[in-house]
């Protein structure tokens, strides 16, 4: 929450930024208290140049044996554990947040002090330290977290890089897309890879000893992103036409300044207005790459990753079965739409005719019911079950008519069927009731 979660609390609690001093204190005393609650308990590594801090974030896992009873709120607990004045959790969120006293009697620790006392009671005991304690529900949830928490803003810059290749991190795992579903599906066209970091890292070709040591310098953390091996910088043409970042090829590399402004998503043009460190990366870091032609060369296509995906991942069959199943459901719905009903003229029939030919032509292109006897060569599907588009536009123009003609004449037949049981039933129920009169 950066500090804010307590912002609007009746009443108001102030938490201030830290000095490195105050949050490694106050970090140290936390994790402390929560390791005789549970077996895990660190905290991410934290982004390079950063002097002040508006919160302490803790990841936990694995609660203690005893540490909790069946009877008890963890929030409750831990509250009272940690001494803190207040807490905050949404259903269903495994965060909790904190306040808790600001550790020591020296207030000279937070950032803006001199300001603050102007207007509050400049004790010790007024300010406080707003700590997000994250509930892992797994020890391999909390060794996940670690690592994509870890430096900040690291994976959204690395992210940028790999999403053109066809890749995506998230909260839970490592991911290959479909080109063909993520246009309409983005969720739907993820093929999990893996979520282990140590195969995660050697497949991007980035340095697993370093990855796991803060870096001293918001420059050496770029150097090292820059490792990733799809990494790359390219000019921008004047007239050159914004790139297609789903192909099969990713044909664009990093370009930062204010072309490559243009091209980011929405989200990365979010995190350039609220991330001091990626707005970097943006506007100083690629470009200065550009000016001193360093990383020009393309080193490999999204074709090639994908390919390298299933030999190292195994995930070939799935890839190929859910692109196959998406491409077939989406072409069913264009037989349907384009090769059958947009080929029944408007002024063909009304409404309840046009459907009934509808139904005809679906049921024997599609249904595999007969036509004359016959299964005409339109509704045959090819080995993979995709129909010949042509074929099918074509049987349609020709039959529609003598399709409306069955079509009609079933309905026709099934409302005369309708009306003969409703007949009969109404006859029964006559019968019954004459029946029960003479008893």
């Amino acid at each position: 929450m950066g500090g804010h979660a307590f912002s609007s609390h009746v009443p108001p609690i102030e938490t201030p930024r830290m000095t490195q001093e105050v949050y490694d204190n106050a970090l140290k005393q936390n994790q402390a208290v929560l390791r005789k609650f549970y077996s895990k308990v660190e905290s991410a590594i934290e982004g390079p140049g950063k002097t002040t801090y508006g919160d302490v974030d803790i990841l936990v896992a694995l609660p203690l044996e005893g540490a909790f009873s069946s009877k008890d709120q963890v929030g409750d607990v831990l509250k009272k554990a940690l001494n803190a004045k207040a807490l905050l959790q949404d259903k269903g969120n495994p965060t909790i947040n904190f306040v808790v006293p600001w550790p020591g009697d020296n207030i000279a620790g937070a950032k803006g002090g001199e300001n603050l006392a102007e207007s509050t009671d400049t004790s010790s005991a007024s300010w406080y330290v707003q700590v997000d304690v994250h509930i892992c529900k797994s020890e391999h949830e909390f060794d996940w977290e670690l690592f994509h928490s870890a430096h900040g803003d690291l994976w959204n810059i690395i992210g940028t890089t790999i999403r053109r290749f066809g890749l995506t991190i998230n909260n839970h795992a490592f991911f290959i897309r479909i080109p063909e579903i993520e246009l309409a599906d983005r969720k739907k066209s993820m093929v999990f890879l893996t979520d282990n970091p140590a195969e995660i890292l050697d497949f991007l070709g980035l340095d697993q000893e370093k990855w796991w040591k803060r870096f001293s310098t918001q420059q050496e953390m770029f150097e090292y992103a820059a490792t990733c091996r799809m990494f790359w910088v390219r000019g921008v043409a004047e007239n050159e036409a914004d790139g297609d970042a789903t192909g099969v090829i990713a044909e664009r590399g990093q370009e930062g300044g204010a072309e490559g402004k243009k091209k980011l998503k929405h989200n990365d043009r979010q995190r350039l207005v609220k991330r001091p460190i990626f707005r970097a990366w943006v506007d100083e870091f690629i470009p200065m790459c550009h000016e001193e032609g360093k990383y020009s060369d393309t080193k490999i296509t999204r074709e090639q990753i994908r390919d390298e995906v299933f030999e190292r991942f195994g995930v070939k069959d799935e890839y190929e079965t859910r692109r196959h199943d998406w491409n077939l459901a989406r072409h069913l719905v264009e037989v349907m739409n384009d090769g059958i009903k947009a080929n029944i003229p408007l002024d063909g029939g009304d409404n309840q005719m046009r459907s009934a030919a509808t139904k005809v032509l679906k049921g024997v292109i599609m249904e595999g019911e007969l036509y004359e006897g016959a299964i005409p060569e339109a509704a045959i599907k090819d080995e993979d079950g995709f129909y010949n588009i042509r074929l099918v536009k074509l049987f349609v123009v020709e039959n529609w008519r003598n399709a409306m003609k069955i079509g009609m004449a079933r309905q026709q037949a099934k409302a005369r069927e309708a009306m003969k049981a409703k007949a009969e039933k109404k006859a029964r129920a006559e019968r019954d009731s004459s029946l029960c009169d003479v008893v």
